[in-house]
């Protein structure tokens, strides 16, 4: 195995963080000493080893120049200026402003179910944010989705070095925002990506774990048990009378109502993702995942891992309950168990729902009072229909409607019922019409 040229110097990594050039020459002067040929004159291997030290160290100073000038890119596309303090270590800006260039994308772009009026309101809370500084939307749209240079960025290895040396509850943060990224370009694009993603994939191949851990909870979303297709037959009556398309699962239909409770109306306004109800909301559905991820009929440990917290650090006070999670992907599994009903913007999260509507507390949506609320709601919208039907009928067919009704009342096969005198009477009736035009 070829160590990577942080991993010779003992530098960079999650544990130790950024690094500049005085951390780079006080690693090589320390590790010189201990590796120099002289000193090891029975070691037949020490040469290369020094020479590799050696390497290892202009490779890293080359590495800073190069992270140097993707952090300028990325500032000066995002309108923002770079410090002297963010130039010394380089990796922890870079992997930041990298982070924030994906959410700006995703905030501008739309995700999800979003009508044309929660997205313009999205760009003017973009534009009002201090997240994003004096970003130009337009010209931040153009560089991400007409040029190769941004995405190139991503697939070089400069960012990997930055997201190596980041706490885990970022890396899951990017690595979501950035699989997100690949979808924001498939629905702009008519489910095509452009070729350079493949080389953002290979730098990043946790992403494929993430996505596989993606499929199998959209198949639980939309995958129905025999039992409920049957107890849906019933209730349609027959198989051409599904007009709402497919339908979720009894979890999922559950979780879906949940959310179209908790969430505005995206028509009126968005929640931020800082909301109480939002966030009690999204961590209740994490929790229900991942106890699901974790049966033998899932299996999905090491998808889960991605997301587990980093394990207490030396000194951490014993009665202190750790974190089981660094970081709870909230917008990923609203867009994956809610699809076609939420949206994601700048200004937040929203869903479709009726005219009207009014938001519940998680509280109350917990014990599932918004399915109390729309049986409610349906049974008014029954009477309602028909009120509108008895006003629709004339005051003046009254009789109309009397004499029809009762004709219902006679019996259809009436024995005493004389058909010949009827005939004749109509007969008449005729004649007399005819001679009175004629005279």
């Amino acid at each position: 195995r070829i160590l990577g040229a942080g991993a010779v110097l003992r530098l960079g990594g999650a544990t130790l963080g950024g690094y500049g050039e005085p951390d780079i020459a006080y690693a090589y002067r320390q590790l010189s000493r201990a590796l120099h040929p002289d000193k090891n004159r029975d070691v037949p291997e020490a040469h290369d080893a020094f020479q590799r030290l050696a390497e290892a160290a202009d490779e890293l100073r080359a590495g800073l120049t190069e992270a140097r000038g993707v952090l300028s890119s990325l500032c000066a596309t995002m309108s923002m200026q770079t410090t002297p303090e963010t130039m010394e270590r380089p990796q922890e800006a870079l992997f930041a402003e990298a982070t924030r260039v994906l959410y700006a994308i995703l905030g501008l772009s739309g995700e999800g179910q979003v009508p044309p009026t929660a997205l313009n309101r999205g760009v003017a809370a973009f534009t009002a944010s201090r997240t994003f500084g004096q970003c130009q939307a337009q010209v931040l749209l153009t560089e991400w989705y007409d040029q190769p240079r941004m995405i190139e960025f991503y697939a070089g290895t400069q960012i990997r070095t930055a997201y190596d040396c980041s706490k885990k509850k970022l890396r899951a943060q990017f690595l979501c925002a950035l699989n997100r990224g690949t979808l924001a370009e498939a629905k702009r694009h008519n489910d095509c990506v452009r070729g350079n993603w493949q080389a953002v994939m290979m730098q990043f191949p946790e992403i494929g774990l993430w996505r596989e851990f993606h499929d199998k909870l959209k198949v639980r979303v939309w995958s129905r048990s025999k039992e409920e297709k049957d107890a849906d037959k019933k209730e349609r009556g027959s198989m051409w009378d599904d007009d709402e398309g497919p339908r979720p699962s009894l979890w999922a239909k559950k979780w879906r109502g949940r959310i179209c409770a908790v969430l505005p109306r995206g028509m009126d306004l968005a929640a931020p993702f800082t909301d109480p109800d939002v966030r009690q909301m999204c961590a209740a559905l994490w929790r229900d995942i991942a106890e699901w991820a974790r049966t033998p009929e899932c299996g999905c440990d090491r998808h889960l891992s991605l997301f587990t917290a980093e394990p207490p650090a030396p000194g951490t006070p014993e009665g202190e309950t750790p974190n089981e999670w660094a970081f709870v992907p909230a917008a990923d599994i609203l867009l994956i168990v809610g699809e076609s009903l939420v949206g994601i913007t700048a200004e937040g999260v929203f869903v479709e729902n009726k005219p009207g509507h009014d938001r519940m507390s998680w509280a109350d949506a917990l014990e599932d009072k918004w399915e109390k609320k729309e049986k409610k709601r349906a049974r008014n919208k029954e009477k309602d229909d028909d009120n509108d039907k008895d006003e629709d009928d004339p005051k003046d067919k009254d009789g109309e409607k009397k004499s029809r009704r009762g004709d219902k009342e006679k019996p259809e096969n009436d024995p005493n019922f004389d058909w010949e005198q009827v005939w004749r009477t109509r007969v008449a009736q005729n004649k007399h019409r005819r001679g009175g035009r004629g005279g």
